[in-house]
């Protein structure tokens, strides 16, 4: 079931699950308009010429830029505003450490355990095909995947190691922040207490997270992704830390690995549809590393609580 820290009714929850997604809406358009602010001076004042930058993709920083601005309104002041207003002993709660250090590290590693089986899922998720009824569907997410592969390869075809260093700040640090605090911090939360189970608030949480993303050929990696996130946040007692460390940790590999091998892996990014898995006994190995680590971090909030 659940050991929720502060009970409520299933409804309260339900509204104040509501009421954070409409803050995260609010605040959205509140950083689009910072945004447009913020280009405005380099495009002579012309709205219409920041319109045209951002949606043709002519400068990586202000891409970047748009981004940042994006997560930090988005995914953590959304929520963290809200919370601050309309649940402030469950926002301070959040701050909590946890059971154990060591789950810190173990965190991070599981992660980068995980990935030749997120790979895989990738791989199997990219080369699902559609009924001949729903090929026009099929045809229009594929457009859709390929158009974001190449802002993707596009935003980390980093040219200095400034833009480098910028994009990792983004990329790796403010979304793997800010999109813990909203689905793990909250959303998980709320869920969690609508149905009075905890793996249900795994799971949907997950999957919202998941879809969030509007990629389908990569929906399942991410919910994938999600659940583990989720168990993270829960087996560390409900710390955020854990989780935010494993989201960084995802992301912060990709970055990195593109940069210093960008020759390799840029034409790889740009065509997903022609990806390959790991070798077989690469996942197996590395998957039963990464259960391992995953029971033993378990065990440490077992251990803490005993």
């Amino acid at each position: 079931m659940t050991d929720h820290t502060f009970q409520s009714t299933p409804f309260e929850y339900f509204k104040k699950f509501l009421l954070v997604i409409l803050s995260v809406v609010c605040f959205t358009f509140v950083g689009q308009f910072v945004i447009v602010a913020l280009l405005l001076p380099l495009h002579h004042y012309e709205i219409s010429e920041v319109f045209s930058s951002l949606g043709n993709y002519e400068s990586r920083f202000e891409v970047l830029l748009s981004q940042a601005i994006s997560a930090i309104f988005t995914f953590i002041l959304g929520p963290v505003v809200f919370g601050w207003k309309y649940d402030l002993t469950f926002t301070k709660n959040l701050r909590r450490p946890s059971t154990n250090t060591q789950q810190y590290l173990l965190a991070m590693l599981v992660m980068a355990a995980f990935l030749p089986l997120g790979s895989a899922i990738l791989v199997w998720n990219q080369h699902i095909e559609f009924p001949p009824t729903f090929q026009a569907l099929e045809a229009s997410f594929k457009a859709s995947e390929m158009h974001l592969a190449e802002v993707t390869a596009f935003l980390v075809d980093f040219q200095s190691i400034w833009e480098f260093l910028f994009g990792f700040i983004v990329i790796a640090l403010l979304a793997g922040i800010g999109e813990e605090i909203l689905f793990r911090g909250y959303i998980q939360r709320y869920l969690e207490g609508m149905f009075n189970n905890v793996h249900v608030g795994i799971w949907l949480s997950a999957i919202l997270f998941s879809a969030i993303h509007m990629q389908f050929y990569g929906f399942f990696v991410r919910m994938f992704l999600g659940v583990l996130l989720g168990y993270l946040f829960l087996w560390s007692g409900r710390s955020l830390y854990p989780s935010i460390l494993a989201h960084i940790t995802n992301n912060a590999i990709t970055v990195i690995s593109v940069y210093v091998n960008k020759d390799e892996l840029l034409p790889e990014m740009k065509d997903p549809f022609s990806a390959e898995a790991p070798e077989w006994y690469i996942i197996i190995i590395t998957t039963l590393i990464a259960f391992g680590i995953l029971f033993y971090y378990r065990k440490l909030k077992n251990l803490k609580t005993s």
